[in-house]
């Protein structure tokens, strides 16, 4: 049989059985070690592992969702790598650890509660007793103003109560 010649993408002549055996095996290869692995539902604890794991990991693509929800490849790629990694034996600590080393914190869906990532967790508690003490010392401040005036109010002196009698006089 003889070779037939094809032009390739780059305009150089190649021949086809010669050039496609060695790529056709390695790629058969790859299927081979990789599909079963692949192919192989993980254990129900393993899965329910994985899927909190998840939950826990913002999409690479663009740190908006969740991986567990997010549709895009770069999630469907995570999934994948964390049920292989699963499946080889890492644990959930040592899976997120990876995946900050090489993303950084952001990578996480909840920040760990340290340094400065710890007034994430504390300030909402504290803005809340904040405003409910604000709310309770106006309220005091109304409610105890309004009375003590009305009741405590100086009484108008006699010029003041003549000037006033006159405007009325003069408005009727």
């Amino acid at each position: 049989m003889k070779d037939v010649k094809v032009l390739g993408t780059g305009g150089d002549a190649m021949t086809t059985p010669a050039r496609r055996a060695p790529m056709l095996i390695a790629a058969l290869l790859v299927l081979a070690i990789a599909g079963p692995a692949a192919a192989q539902p993980l254990k129900p604890e393993l899965e329910r592992q994985a899927a909190e794991i998840e939950t826990k990991l913002m999409a690479t693509c663009c740190f908006a969702q969740q991986v567990s929800v997010h549709p895009s490849a770069a999630a469907e790629q995570a999934k994948l790598d964390i049920r292989r990694r699963l499946a080889a034996g890492e644990t959930e600590r040592q899976i997120l650890a990876a995946y900050v080393a090489q993303y950084g914190k952001q990578v996480l869906a909840q920040p760990p509660a340290e340094g400065f990532d710890i007034s994430l967790y504390v300030m909402p508690f504290v803005l809340l007793v904040g405003g409910f003490g604000v709310v309770i010392l106006l309220a005091r401040r109304f409610t105890q103003h309004a009375p003590a005036a009305a009741a405590g109010a100086p009484a108008l002196t006699t010029d003041v109560n003549q000037r006033l009698d006159d405007e009325l006089r003069d408005l009727d």
